[in-house]
């Protein structure tokens, strides 16, 4: 039969905390998919999708035309989401037009582990619940809804999940006409519901994952992912996600300048480098997954020594500058290492509470930051060398794969840094160094699966963390490299034993 899938999500997801600062709540991921991806897949491609949309309504956009460039999605914005009067049977009424067909339509919010049946009849997702009070909850009789309670505490067991059948949808867009009725503060899809409950409203029950709080998110993330890494490296703030979908990556940031600068990075200084950009929506950009593993993942000697061969002729080329250029490099040195760094530690202090004072870390009495800051040769530190560079180098940014025609190793860096201080042609050699010198010292892959401790209740600090073989081999190589190849300025700060 022919019908439309309706999906609502124009709300501002108030309950989702800074998650939703930047983005849609519907684009937020579950499991590096975007919850509106899973919904999507749930119906075939043939089938034209209705979309609501209201707030931060281009990330909704901007998303589905990277993620999902080959359906037919035709948008609809509602224009009141926010406030008294709005919700979903105001977004639903807002569809009216593009729902002239029997239809299924569900909130971006939910989430179904079962498939969905066509709208052959009216039906209605329901699961069970306990507290009545938040849900629109039904009572059921020989297979049949016959009657609907919107958020009153009541002895119901089964709660409307945000996901329904709709076959006689003349009807139905007559009784959410007719009554607009406000519960909770937004006009409900019950209303257009109740006046199905004649013509026959079946229950179908669902297995539901809410992802409309920030607890119940977290929690289906959870329960989509599996086992996660017991250390997350992200920010969490909702500056930034990472999605994959149909054979894609996809990058969000909530900051404009940084996609179009690392999309700029990966056409000019890293091209051939890093995955070529197939798509650069605003905020989003995406290319196509490549097959691989991490560096860190199959570390070996001869590997390592490949891969610092393979940088230094490809990635590390120094770039010449005239005194005007040199005036302007030494200047975004300075911004990019002095305020950078100070700007990270008065938030970090910020954040935490705690005072820059002097500490015994593992039994070693250690200055303050300030003090050991105030020892750092600022001027020679800010010189640097102009070179092209990648921002974030190590092992788990390094994909090893093999050349389509030759099999032959090759090297595709990822997650590259957008920008040296504004710099988006040129960085500086020695910040790539330290990078991949911070990742040998400590295996970052060792970290996320938790292999570490901490303890600061005492009179001072003391950590500890695992590190295995192959990164002590890795350290080794890395180490004869910067000797061999005289980057030895490292030395100065005796960062090399």
């Amino acid at each position: 039969m022919d019908y439309k899938v309706c999906i609502l999500t124009a709300g501002a997801g108030t309950r989702m905390g800074a998650l939703s600062n930047n983005i849609n709540k519907g684009i937020l991921p579950v499991n590096f998919k975007a919850v509106i991806s899973h919904v999507i897949e749930k119906f075939p491609k043939e089938v034209e999708i209705v979309i609501a949309l209201g707030y931060k309504k281009e990330t909704v956009k901007d998303y589905l035309a990277l993620a999902h460039p080959e359906r037919q999605f035709t948008f609809v914005e509602v224009d009141n989401y926010i406030g008294p009067g709005t919700g979903p049977g105001y977004s639903l009424l807002s569809c009216k037009a593009q729902l002239q067909s029997p239809f299924i339509f569900i909130t971006a919010d939910t989430l179904v582990l079962e498939d969905i049946p066509k709208p052959n009849q009216n039906w209605f997702g329901v699961a069970p619940i306990k507290e009545t009070e938040r849900y629109c909850t039904v009572k059921i009789k020989n297979n049949l809804i016959y009657q609907l309670d919107d958020k009153t505490k009541n002895d119901n067991k089964f709660a409307f999940i945000g996901l329904a059948g709709v076959k006689d949808f003349i009807t139905f867009f007559d009784g959410l006409e007719r009554n607009k009725e406000i519960a909770g503060g937004e006009i409900q899809v019950s209303n257009g519901f109740k006046n199905l409950i004649e013509n026959k409203l079946v229950p179908i029950e669902f297995t539901w994952f809410d992802t409309g709080t920030l607890e119940n998110y977290k929690e289906t993330d959870k329960n989509f992912g599996g086992e996660k890494k017991k250390f997350d490296f992200s920010k969490g703030g909702g500056d930034e996600f990472l999605y994959f979908v149909n054979n894609r990556v996809i990058k969000f940031f909530a900051d404009e300048k940084v996609s179009a600068n690392r999309c700029l990075r990966a056409k000019t200084s890293l091209r051939g480098l890093c995955p070529e950009i197939e798509g650069h929506k605003n905020c989003f950009y995406s290319y196509k997954k490549i097959d691989g593993q991490t560096l860190y993942s199959i570390l070996n000697r001869q590997i390592v020594k490949n891969f610092l061969q393979w940088a230094k002729i490809n990635l590390w080329r120094k770039v010449e500058l005239n005194e005007n250029q040199k005036e302007s490099y030494v200047m975004a040195c300075k911004k990019f290492y002095i305020e950078k760094t100070a700007n990270r530690l008065k938030a970090f202090y910020e954040k935490t509470g705690l005072k820059d004072v002097n500490t015994l870390i593992n039994g070693v009495q250690t200055p303050s930051l300030k003090e050991i800051m105030d020892k750092i040769d600022w001027v020679y530190i800010t010189a640097g060398i102009p070179s092209n560079f990648h921002g974030d180098l190590q092992f788990d940014n390094i994909l090893v794969t093999k050349d389509p025609i030759s099999n032959l190793e090759k090297f595709v860096l990822l997650d590259w840094r957008q920008d040296f201080a504004g710099l988006t042609d040129l960085g500086d050699l020695y910040y790539d160094l330290a990078k991949l010198y911070g990742g040998v010292l400590i295996s970052y892959q060792l970290i996320k699966d938790g292999l570490f401790s901490f303890d600061m209740n005492g009179p001072g600090v003391y950590y500890n963390y695992h590190i295995k073989n192959d990164l002590i081999e890795a350290k080794e190589e890395y180490e004869s490299f910067l000797i061999d190849n005289d980057f030895v300025n490292i030395f100065k700060y005796g960062l090399i034993a």
